[in-house]
């Protein structure tokens, strides 16, 4: 069993560039070996004409081998 850790992530976009890029980020931590325990959206703000400001807590268990390079 690895170690439990929090990401804090703000993305900003309009709902489709979000999505795409919430999705590469826990593509990228799935990929390292990191299961994804839970997704938190802390704040949504709009901003500009379409878009907006989301910021997610990503809690994440992180294998022995990946606690070794972080």
């Amino acid at each position: 069993m690895g170690k439990i850790k929090a990401e804090f992530v703000v993305l900003e976009g309009n709902s489709v560039e979000i999505t795409t890029k919430l999705n590469e980020l826990l593509d990228t931590f799935q990929e390292s070996g990191a299961t994804i325990k839970d997704i938190k959206v802390n704040y949504t703000k709009e901003h500009g004409f379409d878009g907006f400001l989301v910021a997610y807590t990503i809690i994440l268990e992180v294998p022995k081998e990946m606690e070794l390079e972080a």
